[in-house]
């Protein structure tokens, strides 16, 4: 067995010697269902579709477990070890459970080489909620969704050890590899530690002279692909708007305009009936019976004592009662339009997240910007993002309000004249709370035009990064090094 494992290392290490890209490869995606099972086998080729096209090359699953197999090599140790001694340098493993109601999907990531010396370093679960019909061409797009995000954040932090080495009177490189740069060079004992030695520069894989000897200890470079991950988060994040969002047009941001008085005056009794009910939004129906109905009694009371009707009545206008009956107006013809807009998007963003059928009115950076300018907090519900848009759309009513109230003018009824006097406003006040509503709406509107919506299928509910080490040098010159982690949950 031990002969045929050595020449099964030995193949694998010149599928590797004929590219300077590094190896990787999955060592299985096992599943509990025949769903689950389909899911596994096209992460499994996504994975390695992603990694052969930025920067390495790949070893087919089949061909790492058939092997696996053969030696009895189950446990995650051997594997490791396998990995290692086939000069293997990256190694994905992963599990996909079918639950009916959703699917989740956990992955693990293995630096085998030195920095990380066969230890996991990143780990990533998402459940996705099986709430929508998915077609098979759905299916390959989200697991490659996450299959993309997975590797991002794993490339992140990977590196590779790239070893120096003498060639005639100059040192470069091994493995062909040309980077260009200023590095860190390390060494490296039998127990795999590593120091730092200092930096040099490199041109095109060739070193500046050092003052070291290459022929007493192994020394290397670290190579990190950071470049890789940046661009396989911004090519899947753009390659997604484009699939889900049509062309953006100045038009449908005018019809958004145009129907922004109906829309509002209709929010009473569409939103939370034909919005939030018709699609099972409990959490949206719950947040709105919290934060309508202070706003709707503001707009009631403010028609029902608006001046008209109390000067019938012969009573005072106090202005409470005039900035009321403003705000009333504005809550019936625009300051309805967030919650509108919340109950409708938050489902069809929802829907949108799962690669379905396009929609023309999402994704226009103007019609947020408009929707955050006629309305608070309309913008981010637009967006997708419920806490930001109840953060302004409480934040800036408020401000709205006293700023109204400052400015406005009451008005007392006297019995002997029978007329009404003016009392005066507080201006002083009023430009104060208008400067701050004023800051505090160009805040919103810029922050809703910056803001992308999150078209991520599915929640991420745990994820594990561990990073490269780090060195540095405390007061006296020594080296100091360390490990950085980062948990997420």
């Amino acid at each position: 067995m031990k002969n045929k494992l050595f020449l099964i290392i030995l193949l694998l290490n010149l599928t590797g010697a004929i590219y300077a890209a590094p190896l990787a490869g999955v060592s299985g995606i096992s599943s509990n269902t025949e769903r689950a099972s389909t899911l596994a086998l096209v992460l499994e080729k996504h994975i390695l579709e992603i990694l052969k096209n930025n920067s390495f090359s790949v070893i087919q699953p089949e061909v790492i477990n058939r092997e696996l197999t053969k030696f009895s090599c189950i446990e995650e140790k051997c594997i490791l070890k396998f990995a290692d001694d086939a000069d293997i340098n990256l190694i994905v493993s992963g599990t996909v459970t079918d639950y009916k109601k959703s699917i989740v999907i956990k992955l693990q990531a293995y630096g085998i080489k030195i920095p990380f010396n066969q230890r996991v370093i990143n780990s990533y679960e998402v459940k996705i909620p099986m709430d929508v019909s998915i077609s098979s061409r759905e299916f390959s797009l989200i697991s490659e969704e996450h299959a993309a995000e997975f590797l991002a954040k794993t490339l992140s932090i990977f590196q590779i050890p790239v070893k120096i080495r003498k060639e005639e009177s100059r040192l470069i490189l091994s493995d062909n590899y040309k980077t260009t740069g200023r590095y860190t060079v390390y060494s490296s004992d039998k127990n795999n530690f590593i120091q730092s030695t200092g930096e040099t520069e490199i041109n095109e894989g060739v070193l500046s002279p050092l003052t070291i000897n290459i022929e007493d200890n192994q020394y290397f470079i670290l190579i990190d692909f950071r470049n890789e991950s940046k661009a396989i988060k911004g090519f899947y994040r753009t390659r997604k708007n484009e699939i889900v969002f049509s062309q953006t047009s100045f038009y449908d941001t005018l019809f958004i305009l145009a129907i922004i008085p109906a829309a509002s005056a209709s929010m009473p009794v569409s939103s939370p009936i034909l919005g939030y009910y018709m699609n099972e939004d409990w959490e949206g129906l719950g947040l709105w019976m919290l934060s309508a109905p202070p706003y709707l009694y503001m707009e009631a009371r403010g028609f029902l004592n608006s001046p008209e009707n109390l000067k019938k009545k012969n009573k005072d206008i106090t202005r409470d009662d005039r900035a009321m009956n403003y705000f009333a107006w504005y809550m019936l013809l625009a300051g309805g339009m967030p919650l509108f807009v919340d109950s409708y998007n938050y489902n069809y963003l929802h829907q949108v997240s799962y690669f379905k059928e396009n929609n023309e009115l999402l994704g226009n950076t103007a019609t947020a910007a408009l929707l955050s300018l006629t309305s608070n907090g309309a913008g981010h519900f637009y967006r997708g993002d419920r806490q930001w848009g109840y953060f302004y759309f409480h934040l800036n009513n408020i401000l709205l309000y006293m700023t109204i109230r400052e400015f406005s003018t009451p008005e007392y009824y006297d019995d002997a004249s029978q007329s009404y006097k003016k009392g005066e406003s507080n201006k002083n006040r009023g430009i104060i709370f208008g400067s701050i509503l004023a800051l505090s709406k160009s805040v919103e509107i810029i922050h809703a035009i910056l803001q992308k919506e999150n078209l991520s299928t599915g929640e991420v509910t745990d994820e594990y990064i561990i990073p490269s080490p780090l060195f540095t040098l405390d007061e006296r010159g020594n080296p100091v090094y360390g490990v950085s982690v980062t948990y997420k949950f």
